[in-house]
């Protein structure tokens, strides 16, 4: 006899179960908010910095502020690191000061971006989870590539002119502030989303290939310092998953040798493009002018110019111990020099903390890097974001202004993702 009362056990037609569009919308977000992170001269009105200097806002800063509003309607706040709050207590405390006796200056304003940026993104990462933060950090660092690339094929003629007459970089504009180096320099520390992945490899050949384009040597060093990494992830995950839980040895082989057959597959083709690009680099000019850069350093002007750059600096930081504040090193030293350079930064983040905000601001630096990198020896460079951050402070010897705003950004999507209870 029919029990009327009992639930039925069949869906209706046309009856479907609600869709989670959380997780999809939560790596839209984070891969959007990178990729404009990674691209940073892009205003919120698509133009670039310097074509369109008078709408100073960013696209990563509205893309930021829109989830930092979204963030703090949820509540439920996570507290940030110690070294981190450490770190900005003691810059932030330095620079100002400093500006009561120096000029005030914008680089000031840079460094509440940055903590806003470290802040908001750690409550972005909070309401993540290590698989939804990774695959936006792969999404964004795919697509950023793809556009430079597109970018520098509207720009054919200038590598042309550039190849036949080699000097310095080639006369291209830039997504990323700082020119082309600095945009080279994303490029390879981006690859580092991709470890354990058959993208890797030739997302890592597309990046030198790129940087070799743009004649850049420490774009080429840090895709170096990537691969291996790489190397070191590889051992390390495979000391700890020999053979994956639940999944059978027989299985798990043939799951490792299909992934050997598509990295070899997709690097394969990569390789092909890369050799074919420099067939045809050949035929309008010197493709090696990148390595002759690398024999001529300490001869050649860009490594002139960061000798005189370090040389200032450290007789600005002798004369003035305490810290001058952020964004007065390059005024300061033109003063002390007495001469004039094109830089906005002394390339190097350790020494621009020692002059802007003195000893003490090198001091909080060289602990939060020091925290980086036990964290990241104790993952085993198991974790992505933990190796991008860290590349960062090893590449800061020779780039970079430490007011940064994707290491930060990336940097709290890590410790947020950790806190949250899905990331490690």
């Amino acid at each position: 006899m029919m029990n009327l009362g009992a639930a039925s056990p069949v869906t209706p037609l046309g009856v479907t179960g609600r869709i989670n569009w959380r997780g999809p919308a939560l790596t839209a977000a984070i891969a959007a908010i990178v990729l404009a992170a990674c691209a940073s001269s892009v205003t919120v009105t698509g133009a670039l910095v310097a074509d369109d200097a008078g709408a100073t806002p960013k696209l990563y800063h509205a893309g930021l502020l829109l989830a930092g509003a979204a963030l703090a309607l949820r509540g439920r706040m996570v507290r940030p690191r110690v070294e981190l709050v450490a770190y900005f207590a003691v810059t932030i405390a330095a620079t100002l000061l400093a500006y009561l006796v120096f000029e005030p200056r914008v680089g000031g304003i840079k460094l509440l971006v940055a903590l806003g940026v470290a802040l908001i993104a750690t409550q972005l990462g909070r309401v993540s989870d290590a698989r939804t933060v990774l695959r936006g950090c792969r999404i964004a660092s795919v697509a950023f590539l793809i556009i430079v690339t597109v970018k520098n094929l509207q720009h054919l003629p200038a590598f042309v002119a550039f190849l036949a007459n080699p000097f310095g970089h080639p006369d291209v504009p830039t997504l990323s502030g700082g020119g082309l180096n600095i945009e080279a320099t994303w490029l390879a520390l981006s690859s580092t989303f991709l470890i354990g992945t058959v993208l890797f490899i030739p997302f890592a050949i597309a990046t030198a290939g790129t940087c070799v384009l743009y004649a850049t040597r420490a774009g080429l060093v840090i895709v170096a310092l990537v691969g291996c990494a790489a190397v070191v992830h590889a051992w390390g995950q495979w000391r700890v998953t020999r053979v994956a839980r639940g999944e059978s040895a027989a299985s798990a082989s043939s799951r490792r040798r299909r992934k050997r057959v598509a990295t070899l597959l997709v690097t394969a083709a990569a390789a092909y493009a890369f050799g074919a690009a420099v067939v045809t680099v050949r035929q309008y000019g010197d493709p090696a002018y990148v390595a002759q850069r690398f024999a001529t350093i300490g001869d050649e002007p860009g490594s002139l110019g960061r000798m005189t750059l370090w040389r200032g600096g450290l007789r600005v930081f002798a004369e003035y111990p305490l810290g001058v504040g952020v964004g007065n090193a390059v005024p300061m030293l033109r003063r002390v020099l007495g001469v004039d350079v094109p830089e906005d930064n002394l390339h190097n983040i350790y020494l621009q903390h020692a002059v802007e905000t003195g000893l003490p601001g090198l001091l909080a630096l060289l602990v939060f890097a020091a925290m980086v990198g036990r964290r990241l020896l104790a993952s085993r460079f198991r974790d992505p974001l933990l190796i991008f951050v860290g590349g960062y402070f090893v590449a800061g010897v020779i780039q970079f202004t430490g007011v940064d705003a994707i290491v930060w950004l990336i940097y709290g999507l890590q410790w947020g993702m950790t806190r949250g209870g899905a990331g490690a």
